[in-house]
């Protein structure tokens, strides 16, 4: 059995963990009380009969959004969250109750110092009834009469609150240095007049030693600005024309704001700033979650060319918690589970009676709208195929024909991966793939052009995602959005039927001509300056064993010793300078030939028609498609050896 004080000492540790999350709401009850909220109507009776009108002062608004945000981290906290705090000090009020007041008064103090403070609520873990509390302080508290309130003087209070709540006594110096990490914030809910008071840590030495102070305490400064607009906003009224506010933007928040700047300067994930108070308040009451990945690898162009991308959701808000049905019907029994399972059963709708069907007679259907189309055995499988992980490009779309609205999911930003251990990119080519990807989407945003992409998020999985990537340009950096559509590919292969002999058009000389003309307006060779066939462009190996075939058809002794013809087609080309100019091309990774031009290429590659006699014979391996010759005995017994023509099927295996 472990001793008492050791496991308090345990208890306190846990407690007070790195982890922990300390909100201390400092309010000034006298600029509620100069606020005035307009009315939703002319007639603010007809108003609230409408329900337009919920509440009508700013103190019963700024009460009840933190009596929001009290309850919404009740509810939505995980257990490693139980021991985060809550507190609460009003200024700006008639009575004066603090303990930094105190101990001025005990050292022989004039009794005006820290005046008009009132802790009302010491920072401890919420609890069901502590919103309430909350709210009933709020309102209840007496407002001062004479002038504004002191903010350096209240901001001092509530970080006296926060340092003795996360400094105990009786614990190491590591401890303390460990604890003097955890993240406190300051919730400052004022007006202008009140801002007013605030100086410059430059012209006031007790501002500037307060900010030291709470920098060393990793103290993060939340302004929240209360006039008639953000009160309506807050209220969410939807009689009142509700314009943006521009109220924290004024001369008398500058010293506020350049406070918040300094505590943000000295760390990266500090959020100090001056925003509107209704912003700030409903932001609280909503869980945030830390940003995570949906996607994290390579988003390919083609032709070994990409850009290697990570996708994090716009929206870090939280999943609702998930409920559970419980049965009460054993609930004088606390050892019981009371989970409820549900057991879905199935009726015929064929039948008037309505029978039940037999799971032996449950046939599988793929969902299409409102409908279930039964699909087989064959059908099921390709529905359950296995994709490997990726995100390709697969063409672009006007920005017009992919409006937002269209989405079916929430957006995600995509980025350039750092250089980390976890991605093992080095840093020159995390540099390469951030200007790539500046460079494309400055380039889709002068172009008016969307991106679709065809992404598989993780390994081995069935589904395919179709999207578009749009530009997004932000002072931070030039971006992607990735917009999910409401698409899907096709896993069905549809075959036409053959057509009957009869109904055959026999192939003769005009009508090649004609075929061999489309397939030339449909070359990659844009400017039409020569003749590029598919086979010349896409796949330089299938266009020398063109050329061996038309060789042999006419007789000459042709060799598989050519080299094959490795010119750039039109669209490599371009995959290529893109890839080259950024530092993204693949093929410096590995032992790869390196490509030649194309008049370079034609000038030193032999014809296949010219076969050297001076050169030795060497012997060569049979290609897996060349000609098999088969030795079939005839009626007289005499051998004949049958040529069968080569399958031409292997070309749909080449890449």
């Amino acid at each position: 059995v472990r001793h008492s004080s050791t496991r308090a000492h345990g208890e306190l540790a846990r407690a007070m963990s790195a982890r922990d999350h300390a909100v201390m709401f400092v309010v000034d009850v006298s600029a509620l009380d100069r606020c005035v909220v307009a009315c939703a109507g002319d007639d603010e009776d007809e108003a609230r009969r409408n329900g337009h009108v919920a509440t009508t002062s700013a103190r019963a608004i700024v009460a009840s959004c933190i009596r929001g945000c009290v309850n919404a981290k009740t509810q939505l906290r995980t257990p490693s969250q139980r021991d985060h705090c809550f507190g609460l000090t009003l200024f700006g009020a008639r009575d004066t109750s603090n303990d930094v007041a105190a101990a001025a008064l005990d050292d022989d103090g004039e009794g005006d110092e820290y005046a008009g403070i009132v802790t009302a609520r010491q920072l401890r873990p919420p609890e069901s009834k502590t919103g309430l509390e909350y709210e009933r302080d709020i309102l209840e508290t007496a407002a001062a009469a004479d002038g504004a309130a002191d903010v350096p003087e209240a901001l001092a209070v509530a970080c006296d609150s926060l340092i003795r709540k996360y400094s105990p006594e009786g614990v190491n110096a590591a401890t303390k240095k460990r604890l003097a990490g955890c993240v406190k914030d300051i919730v400052l809910i004022t007006d202008a007049t009140g801002a007013a008071t605030m100086q410059s840590a430059v012209d006031d030495e007790f501002v500037a030693t307060l900010l030291d102070g709470m920098k060393a305490q990793n103290v993060r400064l939340k302004v929240g600005v209360v006039d008639a607009c953000e009160m309506s906003r807050a209220r969410g009224d939807a009689g009142v024309r509700v314009t943006a506010s521009a109220t924290f933007r004024e001369p008398d928040f500058e010293a506020l704001r350049q406070a918040c700047d300094v505590l943000a300067a000295a760390d990266a994930g500090n959020d100090s700033g001056v925003v509107g108070a209704s912003a700030l308040l409903l932001d609280l009451q909503i869980k945030r979650v830390r940003p995570t990945s949906g996607y994290r690898g390579f988003l390919s162009f083609g032709f070994n060319a990409g850009v290697n991308v990570a996708l994090y959701k716009l929206n870090t808000e939280a999943v609702p918690v998930k409920l559970n049905r419980y049965s009460e019907e054993l609930a004088d029994r606390p050892e019981e589970s009371h989970q409820t399972l549900v057991e879905t059963t199935y009726r015929n709708v064929n039948d008037l009676d309505g029978e039940f069907v037999p799971p032996e007679r449950h046939v599988k259907a793929f969902r299409y709208g409102k409908q279930h189309i039964p699909i087989d055995a064959e059908t099921e499988s390709r529905l359950s195929m296995r994709f490997e992980k990726s995100m390709k490009v697969i063409g672009s779309i006007s920005m017009d024909e992919c409006p937002l609205w269209l989405s079916v999911g929430e957006p995600s930003v995509c980025v350039p991966q750092p250089s980390t251990k976890t991605t093992g990119l080095s840093q020159e080519r995390a540099a390469a793939d951030a200007t790539a990807l500046s460079a494309l989407a400055r380039a889709l945003d002068d172009a008016k052009l969307a991106l679709l992409v065809r992404g598989a998020f993780t390994e081995g999985t069935t589904s395919i995602h179709i999207g578009a990537l749009t530009p997004r340009l932000t002072d931070a950096g030039d971006f992607l959005l990735y917009t999910p559509l409401p698409f899907k590919e096709d896993y069905n292969e549809y075959s036409l039927p053959s057509v009957p002999a009869s109904a055959r058009v026999d192939a003769d000389d005009p009508r090649l001509v004609d075929a061999r003309e489309f397939v030339r307006a449909n070359s990659l060779d844009g400017d039409r300056r020569a003749t590029t066939m598919p086979w010349e462009s896409l796949n330089p190996t299938l266009r020398a064993y063109r050329d061996l075939f038309e060789a042999r058809a006419l007789g000459a002794q042709a060799s598989l010793k050519r080299r094959p013809s490795l010119a750039l087609g039109v669209a490599e080309a371009s995959a290529c300078d893109f890839a080259a100019r950024f530092g993204l091309n693949a093929a410096q990774d590995r032992s790869a030939r390196p490509r030649l031009a194309a008049d370079e290429d034609a000038a030193k590659a032999p014809s296949p028609l010219r076969v050297s006699a001076s050169l030795p014979e060497r012997p060569q391996s049979q290609p897996s498609f060349a000609a098999l010759v088969d030795v079939v005995k005839t009626e007289d017994g005499e051998e004949e050896a049958l040529v069968s023509p080569p399958d031409l099927d292997v070309f749909d295996d080449m890449e």
